[in-house]
C-alpha cells in the first residue's frame, strides 16, 4: 500500500476556529488524492520551528497574514501557495491600490496627508480584513478620533465613494474565474457578507473579466479573491484583493464544490 503523502494548511487559531467546516473539507478531499493534509497553527510554533515541521510537505496550503512564515518556508525551497509576494500585497492595501493602478486597473482613489481631505472620507487600516477596521468619518472630529482608534497602525485615507454598499467579489483559481457575487451591504457602508449583507450571483463583462485575469497574471496568484466597489453607471472600482480568501457567499450561490477544485489544483500544480 503507497503511503499518503504529507502536505499541510497553516491558519493562526482565531481565523482556524472560525473556517473549522472549510478546514475538515479540504482534509477530506486531500485524503480522495492520497494526502495527509495536517492543519498547523501559526501560533504554536515560531517561525523557524514551523519550517522544520514542514519539511516533509508536497505543498503548504498557507492561510495565514503574517509573511514571515510563508517568506520562510520559500526560502527552505517548500512548496507554498500562495507566494509571499501575494501574502505581503494582498495585506497591504495601499500596495495593492497602487501595483494595480501600473496595470491600469481603476481603483478606489487614495488621500495623501498633504492634500486637503474632502467629507466624508474613509479611514482604514492597510492590513484589516473582513470589513474590520474601516471608519466612515463625516467631519474633522470623527477624522481625529479615528486616528486615535488606530494610532499604532498604518493607515489610509480613502473619499467615500457612493456604491449603495454595494461590491463585487471575484475568486480566482490559477487563470480560472471561479465565480462572482454582488454583495449589498444591510447596516453601513460596508457590503461583507459576514457582515449582515445580502448576496446574488454576478455576471462580469469582458472589460471586469480584462481586469481580474490582468491581476492575477501580474501577481501570478494561486487562489485569492478581489473586491471591486460597484457604482451605479455599473463601472468597478479594485478596493482590496484577500489572501486568504473567505467563501461563505460560494458555498451559498455556486454548486461546484471548492475544496475538490482547490485540491485538484493543487495536486495537479505540485504533485503531477
Amino acid at each position: 500500500m503507497n503511503r499518503l503523502k504529507k502536505a499541510y494548511i497553516i491558519y493562526d487559531e482565531v481565523d482556524a476556529r472560525k473556517n473549522n467546516i472549510f478546514i475538515d473539507q479540504l482534509i477530506e478531499a486531500a485524503t480522495q488524492q492520497q494526502i495527509e493534509l495536517t492543519l498547523l497553527l501559526t501560533n504554536d510554533f515560531s517561525v523557524t520551528e514551523l519550517v522544520r515541521r514542514c519539511q516533509d510537505a508536497v505543498f503548504v496550503f498557507y492561510r495565514a497574514r503574517n509573511c514571515d512564515y510563508v517568506t520562510s518556508l520559500e526560502q527552505a525551497n517548500i512548496a507554498v501557495l500562495n507566494s509571499s509576494h501575494v501574502n505581503a500585497l494582498a495585506n497591504n492595501k495601499y500596495m495593492t491600490l497602487q501595483f494595480a493602478r501600473t496595470l491600469g486597473i481603476p481603483t478606489v482613489p487614495l488621500f495623501r496627508d498633504a492634500q486637503h481631505y474632502e467629507f466624508p472620507l474613509v479611514l482604514k487600516t492597510i492590513d484589516g480584513h473582513g470589513g474590520n477596521e474601516v471608519l466612515l468619518c463625516q467631519n474633522e472630529e470623527e477624522l481625529y478620533n479615528g486616528k486615535k482608534v488606530f494610532e499604532n497602525r498604518l493607515t489610509l485615507i480613502q473619499p467615500y465613494i457612493e456604491s449603495n454598499a454595494t461590491d463585487v467579489r471575484v475568486w480566482v483559481l490559477d487563470d480560472v474565474i471561479l465565480g462572482a457575487v454582488k454583495r449589498t451591504g444591510s447596516k453601513d457602508f460596508r457590503s461583507n457578507y459576514t457582515l449582515g449583507g445580502t448576496i446574488e450571483k454576478y455576471n462580469l463583462n469582458n472589460l471586469q473579466i480584462d481586469h481580474v485575469l490582468a491581476m492575477q497574471k501580474a501577481i501570478k496568484s494561486d487562489y485569492i479573491g478581489m473586491d471591486f466597489l460597484l457604482l451605479e453607471d455599473g463601472t468597478w472600482l479594485l478596493n482590496e484583493i484577500e489572501d486568504p480568501v473567505g467563501a461563505r457567499a460560494y458555498y451559498d450561490l455556486f454548486e461546484n464544490y471548492l475544496p475538490v477544485q482547490l485540491m485538484d489544483y493543487f495536486v495537479s500544480k505540485f504533485i503531477r
